[in-house]
């Protein structure tokens, strides 16, 4: 049974939610009259979902059916999809459509559901920042894996010149968000990735997590290897990378990789 502090805070959040929303619409409403025609005009790509979601779980390792429901949405041309629990037993992938497919969007939220299979991760919001840099990193170069030869910048960047910004405080984002691996206080999850985390820059749990998982790939650590993480494993799993990744001693993350993954 939910406690009043439970039910406050979801009060809270449903506010908050109810006021974001308004303001995209609100910012968003002078631009939907010149894609009134493709919105009115617009269907859905099942057979799309279906292909990229198959892609998707061979890459993972995951041979179980799983079911989900999509929707469909007008946002606020922020290029914004995400999931999101629907009930007891599927996830909703929604998705914006008034700037149109991509291919690389759908491959990522739908690296999160598969993802959510595989390390049985829990669909609230409040999880460790360990655990949400590596689904974010695993969603990033997935959909790069998947939908190759695209800039960069496409499969991470939210606002044009964040990666770059990122790069030029590596090392600093990358120190600065490890004492905060096992936290998952709403305050601190939102601080690492809409918010500005230790050095100002938005989004940085998503930064940490494209570094991560592109230097465990280079070390030969698969992404099925990768998915299989249990979420409570994750953020040892890190603590014990962190150091090889900071250092790049190539060769000691197999042995590291292969102690987690025992644990799992």
């Amino acid at each position: 049974m939910a406690n009043k502090s439970d039910i406050d805070k979801e009060k809270r959040s449903g506010e908050e939610g109810k006021i974001m929303a308004r303001n995209l619409l609100d910012g968003a409403w002078n631009t939907y009259s010149e894609h009134l025609i493709m919105l009115e005009n617009w269907e859905p790509n099942l057979e799309k979902v279906k292909r990229y979601l198959t892609k998707v779980k061979n890459l993972l390792g995951y041979d179980q059916p799983i079911n989900l429901v999509v929707v469909y949405f007008v946002g606020g041309f922020e290029n914004n999809p995400f999931v999101a629990p629907y009930d007891e037993n599927r996830l909703a992938l929604c998705l914006p459509i008034e700037n149109g497919e991509s291919d690389i969007l759908l491959s990522h939220e739908l690296t999160h559901i598969v993802h959510s299979h595989t390390a049985n991760l829990t669909a609230n919001w409040e999880r460790t920042i360990g655990s949400t840099i590596l689904q974010e990193g695993l969603a990033t170069q997935v959909s790069k894996f998947l939908v190759p030869g695209e800039p960069i910048e496409l499969y991470i960047e939210h606002t044009k010149g964040w990666l770059k910004s990122c790069y030029e405080v590596k090392a600093d984002i990358l120190t600065g968000i490890l004492p905060y691996i096992e936290d998952s206080s709403s305050e601190v999850v939102t601080t690492f990735t809409f918010g500005n985390g230790t050095t100002n820059r938005e989004r940085e749990a998503y930064f940490v997590g494209w570094e991560i998982v592109h230097y465990l790939l280079g070390e030969g650590v698969t992404f099925k290897e990768m998915a299989s993480i249990q979420e409570k494993d994750i953020p040892n799993y890190l603590r014990e990378v962190y150091p090889l990744l900071l250092n790049e001693r190539a060769g000691l993350v197999k042995q590291t990789k292969q102690n987690i993954l025992r644990q799992g």
